[in-house]
């Protein structure tokens, strides 16, 4: 469940080329968000075996901003050279996508007593 994300990109792309999106905007939105889960994957994985308060913070929030910034330039770069179909569905991928993350995320977050 907790990939449940890359799953429903995953399957949804044949599903929305049959429907006419763009494949450069979908495949580069898709593209630039498994990156960056797979970025999220190995920083939690460190951060659990090297358990320093400080450092954790420090590394969460510079994955957070420099994901924000790493997608946004994706729908902009995309836009530049693909037009602004292919923009929208990227930013539609990548919207999709963190969202599915976030409700997963509160979900399959622990429960305090």
């Amino acid at each position: 469940m907790r990939y449940l994300d890359l799953v429903l990109i995953t399957l949804g792309v044949p599903i929305f080329l049959l429907m006419g999106v763009s494949a450069t905007g979908y495949l580069a939105g898709a593209g630039a968000w498994l990156m960056l889960r797979l970025a999220g994957v190995g920083l939690e994985r460190y951060v659990r075996a090297n358990p320093d308060a400080r450092r954790e913070v420090s590394l969460r929030l510079a994955y957070l901003i420099t994901r924000v910034f790493l997608l946004a330039l994706t729908v902009v770069l995309v836009r530049r050279s693909a037009g602004k179909d292919a923009a929208l569905a990227s930013l539609a991928v990548i919207v999709f996508a963190f969202t599915v993350q976030l409700v997963i995320s509160f979900v399959d977050r622990p429960r305090s007593r």
